[in-house]
C-alpha cells in the first residue's frame, strides 16, 4: 500500500528525540511502501548554536517558524500527517486543525510534552494553552508514547495510544571489551540535561579518591563539578557507539518532579545496547527498562550511589557480566527492528480508518462489510 506522508518533525537529524522517534525508522518505512516527506521545524544549525551555549536566536526562531508555517500549508497534499508534539508551538489547538482539514493525523511524544504550557510561569501561557496539548491528542487519530507514564497520561485523552518505546539500531553497537584502567563512568547527553550530573558529584569525587575513576562526558562541553576528572568528547552519531564503548559503566542521574517522571530513558538503552551496565536514579521509565542486580542499579542518594559504582569498579568481571546481560536485554527489548512493524501497522491503520469514516461520511460504504473489513480496496487508494 503506498502512503504519503508528511513529518513534522521538532528538530533535524541532530535532535535525539526526532532523530531516535523518527528518522531512524525512515528506511525501513520506505521498504513499506510509506514514502515520508521530512520538515523539520528547527535544523542542525539551531542545535549546533545552542549546544555551543549560544543561546536561542529571536530571528533563527522566527525563521523556523516562518518555515513551518510554509510545510504546514502542504498538509492536505499528502494521505497523513505525522506530528513530533506539536505543529505550530504557542498557537492554540484549534488552529492546528485548520490546517489539516479531514487528514488522518498521529502525533508522537516522548516527554510529558503538556507541562511545556500548563506548567508554564506565565499566568497567560497557562490560560489560554495550558491544555493545548490534550486538545490536540484528543483529535489526533492515532497516539504513539515513548513510556508508560506518558501512555497512561494520553488513553484518557486520544482514542488509540500505541506505545513504542525509544529504540537503538542495535548493529551500530559493536561489543567491545571492557576498557582498561582508569576506570570510567559515562554519560551522554545534552546540554540541557548536564545540571542532572550535579545531583552525583559527591559520589564521583569518591569513585575519583577511591579508584581513580574519570567522567567520561559526550555531548556536552561545560560541566560544573569542582574535584571530578572530566573528559568531554564532542557527540557525532557516527561515533557515540564507539564512545560509549570506552567506558565502564553508564549514569544516568534525575531529579523527582513531573518533568523527569515522563522521560524515556533514552541513554539507558544506548549503555545496554553499548554492553554496558547502568546505574540510575529510580525515576521514570528507567524502573520498567533496568533489572536491578543483573543489568545495572537503582541509586537514591548518595551512599546508594557510592555503593553502585564501587561494585562495579571492584569488581571487573562482574561489570563484564552485567554488560552481558544489559545487552542481551537491549537487543529482546530496546532494538529497532522489535518496533518497527508497530509503526508500520500504526501509519497505515491511522489512514486506513480515517478511509473509512470518510466513507461513511460520503455515503461509500458499499465496498465494506458489517464488520468493518473492506471488500473493495479501491476505496481507499491514497491521494496522488
Amino acid at each position: 500500500m503506498g502512503l504519503s506522508v508528511l513529518l513534522l518533525s521538532r528538530y533535524g537529524r541532530m535532535g535525539p528525540s526526532s532523530r531516535v522517534r523518527h528518522y531512524n525508522y525512515l528506511p525501513a518505512l520506505k521498504r513499506a511502501g510509506i514514502d515520508v516527506t521530512v520538515a523539520p521545524q528547527l535544523d542542525s544549525d539551531y542545535l549546533e548554536r545552542l549546544y555551543r551555549g549560544d543561546g536561542r536566536s529571536p530571528r533563527a526562531m522566527l525563521k523556523a517558524y516562518w518555515r513551518r508555517l510554509g510545510h504546514v500549508l502542504t498538509a492536505r497534499r499528502y494521505d497523513l500527517v505525522w506530528i513530533e508534539k506539536e505543529a505550530l508551538p504557542w498557537m492554540p489547538a484549534a488552529l492546528e486543525g485548520i490546517f489539516f482539514g479531514k487528514r488522518p493525523i498521529v502525533i508522537d511524544f516522548d516527554d510529558p510534552w503538556h507541562l511545556r504550557y500548563s506548567h508554564h510561569q506565565n499566568r497567560l501561557v497557562r490560560y489560554f494553552l495550558g491544555h493545548k496539548f490534550e486538545g490536540l491528542l484528543a483529535r489526533a487519530d492515532v497516539v504513539t508514547t515513548g513510556s508508560a507514564t506518558l501512555t497512561d497520561w494520553a488513553q484518557a485523552l486520544a482514542p488509540r495510544v500505541v506505545e513504542i518505546p525509544c529504540a537503538v539500531k542495535i548493529d551500530k553497537y559493536p561489543l567491545s571489551p571492557l576498557p582498561e584502567q582508569p576506570f570510567t563512568i559515562g554519560w551522554i547527553g545534552t546540554p540541557s540535561n548536564v545540571p542532572y550530573l550535579a545531583l552525583i558529584a559527591e559520589p564521583l569525587t569518591h569513585l575519583q579518591r577511591l579508584y581513580g575513576a574519570r567522567l567520561r562526558v559526550i555531548g556536552a562541553t561545560h560541566v560544573s563539578l569542582p574535584g571530578v576528572q572530566i573528559e568531554y568528547v564532542p557527540w557525532r552519531e557516527d561515533t557515540e557507539a564507539a564512545e560509549l564503548a570506552k567506558c565502564h559503566v553508564g549514569v544516568a542521574p534525575l531529579a523527582r518532579g513531573a518533568w523527569e517522571e515522563g522521560k524515556c530513558g533514552y541513554k539507558i538503552i544506548q549503555y545496554m545496547a553499548a554492553g554496558r551496565p547502568v546505574v540510575a536514579s529510580p525515576v521514570g521509565e528507567s524502573s520498567s527498562i533496568i533489572v536491578p542486580g543483573r543489568t545495572g542499579f537503582f541509586a537514591d542518594g548518595t551512599q546508594e550511589w557510592i555503593s553502585a559504582l564501587s561494585s562495579l569498579a571492584a569488581d571487573r568481571e562482574r561489570n563484564r557480566r552485567m554488560g552481558l546481560a544489559a545487552r542481551e536485554r537491549a537487543e529482546e527489548m530496546y532494538s529497532l527492528q522489535r518496533h518497527t512493524m508497530t509503526l508500520i501497522e500504526v501509519l497505515q491503520s491511522a489512514y486506513i480508518s480515517s478511509e473509512i469514516k470518510r466513507a461513511v461520511r460520503k455515503g461509500e460504504m458499499a465496498g465494506v462489510q458489517d464488520d468493518g473489513k473492506l471488500q473493495n480496496p479501491s476505496v481507499l487508494t491514497p491521494a496522488e
